[in-house]
């Protein structure tokens, strides 16, 4: 589990639920973090898809950096992943077109479309150079997220100079219904593993159909039972 340690534990910082306090009105549920702590089913998801890559893409005739293809991702993000629609947030008089597509997009809401489920929004609770990370959300607009915590997006250099993409979440289901329908189904996690199996494929396909190399690392994925992860994070284990 000390892979996904210090995203679970991951705290919003208070700038953040400022903002949130701003969407919604009097009459409505004001938005909101949606913490693990509060969420429904007894397994948590940890996942970690990466793609590794030896040589950096050609972009409009610019080599990039590690740095720039990073950006570059975040801000065509529906191009690299399949059957989700990522949009920025542009309601309850809060536009953050402008934000999401600046260098430091901390703080950033974006709609998210997904066909299967009820669609949600995260925020954009963290942002550097490298990573940057989306915290589920409640908002007035699209509800309960379908499941609540956090999913870093980042790279890091190898020792030979490759480098690792990847995406990395800790979260688990948000209501009993859909924990129900996990159990009987498994469709909940099996639908985020197939989106973010393309968002793997996409990014290395992309790399190497513009004068890079990339490959594809095999997925880790655990579904431990949420106690025993609670344990380990209050220092019970």
């Amino acid at each position: 589990l000390q892979k996904w340690l210090a995203l679970a534990q991951h705290t919003v910082d208070q700038s953040i639920i400022t903002k949130l306090g701003t969407v919604g009105t009097s009459s409505s549920r004001i938005a909101s973090v949606q913490s693990i702590n509060d969420a429904h089913s007894t397994a948590v998801n940890m996942d970690y898809f990466s793609v590794t890559i030896t040589q950096l893409p050609t972009v409009n005739g610019q080599h990039l950096t590690a740095t720039q293809f990073h950006r570059y991702i975040r801000t065509h993000l529906n191009d690299f992943t399949d059957n989700v629609d990522f949009t920025p947030y542009n309601a309850n008089g809060v536009d953050d077109n402008v934000l999401w597509n600046s260098t430091s997009p901390t703080g950033a809401l974006i709609g998210i479309d997904m066909p299967l489920f009820d669609n949600g929004t995260v925020i954009t609770s963290f942002s550097s150079s490298n990573t940057w990370t989306f915290t589920t959300v409640y908002e007035p607009m699209y509800g309960q997220h379908p499941v609540s915590g956090h999913r870093d997006f980042g790279f890091v250099e190898n020792a030979n100079g490759s480098f690792t993409f990847f995406t990395k979440g800790v979260d688990r289901l948000t209501t009993w219904d859909a924990s129900a329908a996990q159990w009987m189904t498994g469709i909940a996690f099996t639908s985020a593993d197939a989106l973010w199996t393309s968002f793997q494929t996409k990014i290395s396909t992309f790399v190497n159909n513009n004068s890079g190399a990339a490959s594809i690392n095999t997925p880790e994925i655990l579904r431990p039972d949420w106690q025993l992860v609670k344990d380990v994070l209050d220092g019970k284990e």
